[in-house]
């Protein structure tokens, strides 16, 4: 049985409204999302956070789609380009500014295979990550879901513990959280032999549409938590799992291959103009 896995990422996605700090006003967007510093912070947790887990996963066979706008500004567009080559699996996909959806929507059906048995797809942010096994754990885990899946419906699987990084006044912290449905290995599953797409459900009302399992245990993923996320935050650490430093650092080594101190390193040092930043011109993968 083929089971085709496609996971969908952000960057820097220049749209239309759908955003809780943008609008519908491109220009006003343009300047939110191409900001150097914003840039600058968001590229770090893409190179330090994001990719390294995906790079390491145990089951490379998965797609990472990239979108982003057609008109990224440099060197930013070169450095994610550089991340392209050196990761197999990803994709970049350029559009044109149009409304959210619809743009995320299409950049997942540009790669769907029509002869797979099985379409198991994910979303995540450019500032989060998911463990080393999570491809693995799709393709294990559908055994679970298999009798749920219907004609017009997905079956999803919520892995709900997990890692919450966070960048505040210039420090970094990491606790481990407990969370229900918030589009962190977050598992859809469709029939095979068409263009289904999780864009048509939000992640954290999709329990009101189909089928959903939770699945507590190891840490599935990390979010990412600082001062240019889309997201408010407001539902991070209502949950949060006691865990004492040691114990923080060997899970985030053991789960998603990633250092504590080069990781805090990578986050935390000063922002600086792009043409004064002569640290810059590889990408930070390790």
């Amino acid at each position: 049985m083929r089971i085709q896995v496609l996971g969908l990422c952000r960057f820097s996605l220049l749209a239309q409204g759908d955003f809780q700090s943008t609008g519908d006003d491109l220009d006003r967007n343009r300047a939110i999302l191409y900001d150097p510093a914003r840039m600058e912070r968001r590229m770090r947790w893409f190179e330090a956070l994001c990719i390294p887990p995906l790079m390491a996963q145990t089951d490379p066979d998965f797609t990472l789609i990239v979108a982003t706008g057609e008109d990224l500004p440099q060197p930013w567009s070169d450095r994610l380009e550089a991340l392209a080559r050196t990761m197999p699996q990803m994709r970049i996909e350029r559009f044109a500014p149009a409304r959210h959806g619809p743009l995320c929507r299409e950049a997942l059906a540009r790669h769907i295979d029509p002869d797979a048995d099985v379409m198991a797809q994910f979303r995540m942010d450019d500032d989060d990550a998911v463990a080393r096994d999570y491809v693995s754990r799709i393709r294990a885990d559908y055994r679970l879901a298999a009798r749920l899946v219907g004609k017009h419906h997905p079956v999803i699987i919520n892995y709900t513990s997990g890692m919450v990084a966070e960048l505040k006044d210039g420090r970094f912290n990491l606790h481990a959280e407990m969370a229900q449905n918030w589009g962190l290995a977050q598992s859809f599953y469709f029939p095979g032999g068409e263009v289904r797409s999780l864009m048509n459900y939000r992640h954290d009302k999709v329990w009101t549409k189909a089928p959903t399992i939770a699945i507590p245990g190891r840490a599935m993923w990390i979010r990412g938590h600082h001062d240019v996320n889309d997201s408010r935050g407001h539902l991070i650490g209502r949950n949060r799992v006691a865990t004492d430093d040691a114990e923080l650092a060997e899970m985030l080594g053991r789960r998603f291959g990633l250092d504590m101190a080069q990781l805090r390193l990578a986050l935390t040092r000063p922002l600086r103009h792009p043409g004064q930043d002569a640290e810059r011109g590889d990408p930070v993968i390790g």
